[in-house]
């Protein structure tokens, strides 16, 4: 049985992951702002289990039919360009007394201009890899 520790943590600073992308004629500005659900430790090791909540914003919003699980799944994806302005970082204070740095970096982005969001923006699935 292991033995972990439940850490308790402060953050101390934090910077949304930004992506510039276009799809079609639409310039999007996708915001990716990491989460921390839980930090544990056991022995020297941390594992810190992150998520990331997402923003897309248009200059061209429009309604469209709503973004679902089956819909995406089924179509395919476009993008014109995609720019990475900046990655995701965390940094953490912990109830030990040490301070962790957590970095989240895009690995895939995928755009669906015709299904829209409840805001008018493209459907937007985005895949992440934590460092820390």
């Amino acid at each position: 049985m292991y033995d972990y520790v439940d850490l308790d943590f402060e953050i101390i600073s934090m910077k949304p992951m930004v992506i510039k992308a276009v799809a079609d004629d639409e310039e999007l500005t996708i915001t990716a702002l990491p989460v921390v659900l839980k930090v544990l430790k056991y022995g020297n090791n941390y594992s810190i289990w992150v998520n990331v909540l997402v923003s897309t914003k248009t200059n061209k919003p429009r309604p469209g039919p709503q973004c679902s699980p089956v819909v995406i799944t089924s179509r395919p994806a476009k993008a014109g360009k995609i720019e990475i302005v900046s990655d995701g970082a965390l940094r953490l204070r912990l109830s030990d007394g040490s301070e962790k740095e957590i970095v989240i970096k895009p690995t895939n982005l995928s755009l669906y201009p015709d299904y829209r969001d409840q805001f008018g923006a493209p459907c937007v699935i985005l895949n992440w890899a934590v460092f820390w």
